[in-house]
């Protein structure tokens, strides 16, 4: 243990730390905003556990460049508006995996073809996985204690907080049947409903939705609540990446070696591995003997199951959720780079 591999670790954790948690915050902030401005039925219908709710999900992630402990706070946006389960499992595996970023860095990196192969399997992968956690019944791993907000059009915007997602519902439904946007019998005047507001109204309420200081305590209180998780996971992928030699892969990960794709992908999940970071990495470890296939490994297991992100979604999923998760995105890094090898080979 030298000075030198201190101040690497302490570096990537102070860097880390402040990155996401500014990441973090924003996302969370937008994600609460959208739930105050969407109806949460019309959530429901778009990403409902049908056919079309899945792809639309796996689209949601495609376009989000999101890394993978950033698109946790739209995840919980997800649970809050009630999507299909197996829609948001989807967007999970997706957003990390096949956004722009990862597509244009794998372009950048290894070329058209390796991109398109990985493209396949992680689009797959991901839809498959997303429907095979939901007809074995994992929604119940789901922790219910989180914070729901309200958000129709004419509800208030105090977050309610329910631990039971049947009592959540029958209190939005109840607050909605007292609401001034239930029809009166006999009333044919429209000038004194409150959702036929004139345009300046109708954008003052807008403001009003959109700057409420509910949201952003409800933000606030919501990254505090995660700091921990937050600070051991980048902590841990700092200390592999401060103290761990970087020499492990060079030499566990080489062309002779037939476990070399599944070791990458195990030595992954701690790294905590950011996709553009592969630009400049990638060609190095190629140069130095590492297969392609590792590489793919490598960077599909960091960047979709990494170990701060595991702490992280703990908050949420219960250990059977965890584990399945796991073993998808391991499963898809390894198919990944056996394809990739068996390809070029």
């Amino acid at each position: 243990m030298s000075l030198v591999n201190f101040q690497e670790a302490l570096s990537f954790f102070i860097f880390g730390f402040i990155e996401l948690s500014v990441l973090f915050l924003a996302v969370s902030f937008l994600v609460e905003i959208l739930n105050t401005l969407l109806n949460p039925e019309k959530v429901q219908r778009i990403l409902s556990s049908n056919k079309s709710g899945y792809f639309i999900a796996s689209g949601l992630g495609s376009i989000t460049p999101f890394c993978s402990c950033s698109s946790i706070p739209l995840t919980m946006g997800l649970i809050k508006a009630k999507a299909g389960f197996g829609p948001i499992m989807t967007f999970l595996f997706t957003s990390p995996l096949l956004n722009p970023i990862v597509v244009i860095v794998f372009f950048m990196t290894f070329g058209l073809e390796v991109t398109v192969i990985y493209s396949i399997v992680a689009f797959i992968a991901s839809l498959s996985a997303g429907y095979t956690l939901e007809k074995l019944g994992f929604e119940k791993y789901i922790k219910r204690d989180e914070p729901i907000i309200q958000s129709s059009c004419c509800e208030s915007n105090t977050p309610s907080f329910a631990t039971k997602p049947k009592e959540a519902v029958f209190s939005i439904k109840k607050e909605q049947t007292n609401s001034c946007c239930t029809p009166k019998v006999n009333t044919f005047s429209e000038e004194n409903s409150s959702c036929n507001m004139p345009i300046k109204e109708d954008l003052k309420s807008w403001k009003e939705k959109v700057f409420n200081k509910s949201i952003v305590l409800l933000t606030w209180k919501q990254f505090l609540s995660f700091v921990p998780y937050i600070a051991i996971g980048i902590g841990i992928g700092a200390f592999v990446h401060g103290f761990v030699p970087d020499t492990i892969l060079k030499e566990y990960a080489g062309n002779d070696n037939i476990f070399a794709v599944p070791f990458s992908a195990i030595i992954g999940i701690p790294l905590y591995i950011r996709a553009s970071t592969m630009v400049g990495l990638g060609p190095e470890l190629i140069d130095s003997g590492v297969n392609m296939g590792s590489i793919l490994a490598l960077t599909v297991a960091g960047a979709g199951a990494s170990l701060p992100e595991m702490i992280m979604l703990k908050k949420i999923f219960k250990l059977p959720i965890m584990m399945a998760f796991i073993f998808a995105v391991f499963t898809m890094a390894i198919g990944c780079g056996y394809l990739v090898n068996i390809y070029f080979s």
